[in-house]
């Protein structure tokens, strides 16, 4: 039994380290194999994207009953009680739904859509949900999204 485990574990090896050869290796015996030195150019960070204020502000207000807007309203209570599984669901979407308006959101936009997020983001990670700073975080929002020219649906 001992030779098979001891067999077994060389051919393993072996199997090992023929895998993790290089083929550009010099001291692999493929003499042939080109020998290209070149140096990978620094690559650029691409800027991120960012969409115009308007753009946010229909991501969030558009869809009438189904808009963000509106369901940050009909969720922001479930902030204040026990997460449940159901509405740990519920209060996970909103601030989902949030976050990705605000990952392309102007710079402008974004202390106003944290403050809309943030009693959602405390409620899951099981922080004291401060809901004070709603109301002010949407009425701001909803002055630059006027400022900014975006018409409200009637």
């Amino acid at each position: 039994m001992r030779k098979y485990l001891a067999a077994t574990a060389a051919l393993s090896c072996a199997l090992l380290l023929a895998s993790c050869a290089s083929t550009t290796d010099p001291s692999s015996d493929d003499a042939t194999a080109p020998t290209d030195e070149t140096t990978t150019a620094q690559s650029e960070v691409p800027e991120p994207t960012v969409i115009e204020i308007v753009q946010s502000c229909a991501g969030f207000y558009d869809g009438a009953e189904n808009s963000l807007a509106t369901r940050v309203d009909a969720t922001l209570a479930l902030t204040t009680e026990a997460v449940t599984d159901e509405s740990g669901v519920e209060i996970t979407t909103t601030r989902d739904k949030i976050a990705s308006v605000q990952r392309f959101a102007d710079v402008e936009l974004q202390e106003n859509l944290n403050g809309i997020k943030a009693p959602f983001e405390a409620a899951l990670t099981g922080a004291t949900v401060e809901t004070d700073g709603v109301q002010p975080a949407l009425d701001g929002l909803r002055e630059q999204c006027t400022e900014a020219g975006y018409a409200f649906a009637s």
